[in-house]
């Protein structure tokens, strides 16, 4: 993975995005459907990228989260994601990858592996889960159309 400025790597995706998404059952939910939208934006003078997210599941229950990703040209892309669950982030860290930003983490709780990209002028967003000794699981699937750009 290469590493590139804060502007290089998310320009592609500022803005605001809406649309769907498919849920896999795991220990913290069941399978299901959910709407979610997300919003990309430089701050601090081009030198961070901060993200908000809410999803709306089909049962009504939301969760959100506001990330905070920093470029280190030596080390890569790191991401820290605060969310309603409300336990302390731990960074995923990676890069651009074949056209995907792809960002993994383990915790206690197992490894996750969180991939956006573009497909056309669709946002898409994908995270699979790795608990105990099961191999990578699908989690999460979306598809966002722009609301507006940057």
């Amino acid at each position: 993975m290469e590493a590139v400025g804060v502007l290089e790597v998310f320009a592609p995706l500022f803005g605001h995005w809406q649309g769907l998404e498919e849920l896999s059952a795991s220990p913290w939910s069941g399978a299901g459907t959910a709407r979610a939208a997300l919003t990309f934006r430089a701050e601090i003078g081009g030198a961070a990228v901060v993200n908000d997210y809410r999803q709306v599941r089909d049962d009504g229950s939301e969760f959100l989260a506001h990330g905070v990703f920093l470029v280190d040209p030596a080390a890569g892309v790191s991401w820290w994601l605060f969310d309603s669950y409300a336990l302390p982030p731990e960074p995923a860290t990676g890069g651009w990858c074949d056209g995907e930003l792809v960002l993994s983490k383990t915790t206690p709780r197992g490894r996750a592996e969180h991939r956006f990209g573009l497909d056309g002028d669709v946002l898409t967003y994908a995270i699979d889960v790795t608990l105990g000794d099961s191999g990578p699981q699908p989690f999460l699937r979306g598809r966002y159309g722009a609301l507006s750009g940057h």
